[in-house]
Formats: structure tokens, C-alpha cells, sequence
């Protein structure tokens, strides 16, 4: 079989996502609504490959980043704005999606996706490209592995936490830890209420309890507009659902769902710092996983992160307290993958530093 891909930058929107949906491990996050978000930092990019037949049996969304997108410190925006050419990366997400169960078709496949993102990296002059596989893939073995190494890539491990929901609500909550459930009991006790955003003026208030998470880590949102805009018509459209938190009729949590082929992802998570003890986040997690429940969906992905070494410093023991937070929720475990390679080594080197000393700035403002 002879495949051969196609580099895009626009793309239709329902042929995009209906091909997505030949495969059942298709997400959010290789949709056209998420890959198309553009800004003057993003630009979408879209692979598609075809057979001998022009069928579509590949596809996989890139977005070309040159500076931090959605959140920086107006200081470091405009520093990162001035070395943008060391900052110039390709991310994707959850991807790619093949649609062939034929183990040599895919990876001829992956081969030529790699091929296409390759001509990528050239063509935008990029510093480093970084992916990460679909945890529902389950058909990624060694020789789909050794593809990306071939291509000069290196792994890192991941884990992600998945709920499967042909379970039943009382299996779901069995599943949830003691501790999480106490967390959830206690918020209907302290009266916090929970709801889908219905209207604009809730989204409003979402922006402005988001303006001040990123603000108690010395961060603003970098166009509140074009945030709000995108988000109102994901709602809308289902892509993407938000659901709030109240308690005494003021707003404490946040949580945007991405959801698409019956796959929920908990994509952002948010909360005041009024309450000492917030409970609006544990109930969320509670109310959405019911809610995915009763709304059909397949699959809850509380999302994950690194697979965490015995060796670790400060940062990542932090990111091993977030890993078993996400634990709590019932989830069983998934590996997937991040793959990385690297373009530029020494562009690469100081843009690792930069960003090294972004995060020890917003530690240090935080504080």
C-alpha cells in the first residue's frame, strides 16, 4: 500500500471530525475547534494522509506556538515576544489517529504523519517538536515506539487516569477513595451548589475567577476577549462544557470538560483562594463524572502527568501530589507517551532555562 500525507493550515470542520470519529481513542484535543485556536502566537496545522484510494487514513493536529499562549507575566510576554525564535515549537495532543487496525498499515502510516511533521519543523524553522499519544490507543506496540525513535524522538513516560462509564453511579462513587468521598459529602453539607453554565454572564464570572487564579501566580490572560469568545461557542456547541461551583451564591470553582467521540477529558480547573478549605473542585469532579455518566459518554479522563522517579526535585514532587489527587476519583491508570525531538539543541538549552526561570518567578510573585 502506498500512503502519501498532506500538510494544511485550514481545514472544513465537520469533515475534519467526522474522519476523527472512525477512530473510537479520537479526543477533544485533535479536534478542529481545539487545534483551530488561533492567535498571533498559534498557528493550526493539520496532517492528513491517504491511501492508494484517497481515503483519509491518517490525520493529526499540530498548533505552531512561538511564545506562551493563553497566560504570562506582562514582563516575561514581552521578553518571550523578543526571543520568539527560540521559544518556536510544535505541540500536539493526543495524537495521531490512524484509522487502520492492520498493525504494518499503521505503522506505515505513522511513518509517513512523521514524515509530514518533519517537513513541518523546516518549514516554521521550529526549535522542538513535542506529542503525546492517546491513552486509548491500544495498539501501540515496540515497533510504533522505534518509528518516533528513528525519526529522532526520545520518550517519556506518562500516566493518565480513566473511568470506564458503562459502570453503574454506585460502582462509580465505590470506586472514588474514602477521603474524596468525605470531600464530596462535606461540600453538600456546606450547601456549595452545582451547576452547567447556562449563561454568558456565568461565563463572565468564570473569566473573572480565572483573572484571579492566574493573578495569585503573577500570570494575566493574555487577550480575556478572544478566550471568552472561543469558549461561549465551544460551550454552546458541546465541544467543550463548563460547570460551576457556588457557595453562598458567589462562585469558588470552575471546571472546563472537553468532550468528543464520548471521551470526557478534565481539561482546567480552577478555584477562589477565599476559602481556606475549597471544596467546590472535589464535588465538580463528582458532578461532571455523574453528569458524563447520564449524558452517554463512554470514557472520563481525569488527565495525568509524568511518571515520577525516585529522584525527583521540588517541582515534581509537587506534580506527584497532583498525580494522586487525580488518583483519588476512581480512575485506572493509562500509560501514554510523550515524544520530543529536538531541532535546535542549544536554542532548546535556553529555552528549557527561560522557562525554568519563569516558573521560579511566579513561585517567588505567588509568594
Amino acid at each position: 500500500m502506498h500512503y502519501k500525507y498532506e500538510i494544511l493550515t485550514s481545514v472544513d470542520a465537520t469533515q475534519w471530525n467526522e474522519n476523527l470519529k472512525k477512530s473510537d481513542y479520537s479526543t477533544f484535543f485533535q479536534t478542529f475547534e481545539y487545534i483551530s485556536q488561533k492567535s498571533s502566537d498559534v498557528t493550526p496545522v493539520y496532517v492528513r494522509v491517504f491511501d492508494n484510494n484517497d481515503e483519509i487514513v491518517g490525520q493529526l493536529g499540530l498548533r505552531i506556538i512561538k511564545t506562551t499562549v493563553m497566560y504570562s507575566s506582562k514582563t516575561f510576554r514581552h521578553f518571550l515576544d523578543l526571543i520568539s525564535n527560540i521559544t518556536n515549537r510544535a505541540i500536539w495532543v493526543y495524537g495521531p489517529i490512524i484509522h487502520s487496525n492492520i498493525i504494518e498499515n499503521r505503522n506505515a502510516i505513522l511513518n509517513e504523519i512523521l514524515k509530514a511533521v518533519d517537513e513541518i519543523g523546516k518549514r516554521y524553522d521550529l526549535v522542538h517538536i513535542e506529542g503525546q499519544t492517546s491513552p486509548f490507543d491500544r495498539m501501540i506496540e515496540e515497533n510504533y515506539k522505534q518509528i518516533f525513535k528513528d525519526h529522532n524522538y526520545h520518550k517519556i513516560d506518562h500516566i493518565t487516569f480513566v473511568t470506564e462509564l458503562t459502570k453503574s453511579k454506585d460502582d462509580l462513587w465505590n470506586d472514588v477513595s474514602k477521603k474524596a468521598r468525605g470531600d464530596v459529602n462535606r461540600a453538600k453539607r456546606r450547601n456549595i451548589v452545582v451547576k452547567v453554565l447556562e449563561t454568558y454572564d456565568e461565563l463572565k464570572k468564570y473569566f473573572l475567577l480565572n483573572m484571579e487564579w492566574t493573578k495569585s501566580k503573577g500570570l494575566v490572560i493574555t487577550d480575556i476577549d478572544h478566550e471568552t469568545e472561543i469558549l461561549w461557542k465551544n460551550h454552546q456547541s458541546g465541544i467543550e462544557k463548563i460547570f460551576l461551583a457556588f457557595q453562598n451564591d458567589e462562585l469558588i470553582s470552575g471546571m472546563r470538560v472537553g468532550c468528543f467521540n464520548g471521551i470526557c477529558y478534565t481539561n482546567f480547573v480552577i478555584n477562589s483562594y477565599a476559602e481556606k478549605t475549597n471544596l467546590g473542585g472535589s464535588i465538580l469532579n463528582w458532578f461532571v463524572l455523574e453528569w458524563a455518566k447520564e449524558n452517554n459518554m463512554r470514557i472520563y479522563d481525569f488527565s495525568g502527568g509524568e511518571v515520577i522517579k525516585p529522584d525527583i526535585d521540588a517541582a515534581t514532587k509537587k506534580a506527584d501530589s497532583l498525580l494522586f489527587y487525580k488518583s483519588k476519583w476512581g480512575g485506572e491508570p493509562k500509560e501514554y507517551y510523550v515524544f520530543i525531538k529536538v531541532r535546535k539543541k542549544i536554542s532548546y538549552k535556553i529555552y528549557r532555562l527561560l522557562f525554568g526561570l519563569m516558573r521560579r518567578y511566579h513561585r517567588i510573585i505567588k509568594q
